[in-house]
């Protein structure tokens, strides 16, 4: 249905509620006719089904199970088809030239950087090893995603200054702090908040040079890292102790890096405002980052973490 019968169309309630520009205007006409209307400058996130000319036939909050939503969308259908046939004819609705974008919520990957695609897990130890997790909280035990975006000179600071085999350097520190700050979370359950500066307690990150040739220098990751809300982790309400292993290759030509994989696994603890039905007690959390050319426009989703563009990359707050 979705791809048959409708248009599917995803976008960041944060930034299309914000935007002044066409596409933020349009989207407002559309959430002032659902379920969020009149709601000032708060959340509009939900499902809305609705016509090319801006007419809402269904709207709902998120978090329902797939046989509601597929109720909802046959009804939705089915009123839409009743609609006159003038207004449902290709072409009725001529769409105008989109005009200039806001570029204070416009997020596009770095120029000459990377993306990598982030997904985290819940998950479970039987018999010394890893496996699935499991939980009590629908859809907790499914892969949430996020993505972690690198600057071309970012790029650069990580590659290997001495090529000799055993030689170690640490990641930057600005760029480790991104990573546990911003991707060592719990978004398993909803949208998490960042660990603050002041709740990383432990982080390094180094790379070793570990073998190669004329073309390329192959890298290991290693890494540990401590998020915790108190500055002594077995008091803290809610936390992370992590430690990560990464295999990365850096191409000496192109001056980047054609493999960058790395998974971190430690057990975290804890609810966040928006992630409530944690497992109780101290469980395994997964977190792997793989590399993605960004061809697919779904790998162009911007992190999470980076409406706050000056926090993200590390520059001074305005």
């Amino acid at each position: 249905m979705a791809t048959e019968d409708f248009v599917p169309v995803s976008g960041d309630d944060w930034y299309q509620r914000r935007r002044k520009d066409a596409e933020g205007r349009f989207f407002m006409q559309i959430a002032e006719q659902g379920h969020r209307k009149g709601a000032g400058n708060d959340t509009r996130q939900g499902i809305y089904v609705f016509t090319a000319d801006g007419e809402v036939l269904w709207a709902k909050n998120t978090g329902h199970d797939a046989a509601y939503t597929k109720g909802e969308l046959k009804r939705a259908l089915a009123q839409y088809q009743r609609l006159p046939a003038a207004r449902r004819a290709a072409g009725a609705v001529t769409v105008p030239v989109h005009g200039p974008l806001d570029t204070n919520y416009t997020r596009t990957p770095p120029t000459g950087g990377l993306i990598l695609k982030v997904n985290t897990r819940i998950l479970d130890k039987k018999d010394g090893a890893y496996t699935k997790g499991s939980c009590d909280r629908v859809g907790g035990a499914m892969s949430a995603r996020d993505y972690l975006w690198l600057t071309k000179p970012e790029v650069q600071s990580l590659a290997p200054p001495n090529t000799e085999e055993g030689f170690t350097y640490d990641v930057p520190k600005k760029l480790a702090d991104r990573i546990a700050r911003f991707n060592l979370v719990d978004n398993t359950r909803g949208e998490p908040l960042p660990w603050g500066q002041q709740d990383v307690r432990k982080c390094r990150m180094t790379l070793t040079a570990v073998g190669g040739n004329a073309e390329y220098i192959e890298l290991r990751l290693d890494g540990e890292a401590v998020m915790a809300s108190d500055a002594d982790p077995v008091k803290a309400e809610t936390g992370y102790d992590v430690r990560l292993l990464g295999k990365l290759r850096y191409v000496l030509a192109k001056q980047t890096f054609d493999q960058f994989e790395v998974a971190a696994v430690g057990d975290h603890w804890g609810d966040g405002p928006f992630t409530k039905g944690a497992r109780p007690g101290r469980h395994p959390l997964g977190v792997t980052f793989g590399l993605v050319t960004g061809d697919n426009p779904a790998d162009r989703v911007p992190p999470q973490a980076a409406r706050n563009q000056d926090d993200y990359f590390g520059k001074a707050s305005k």
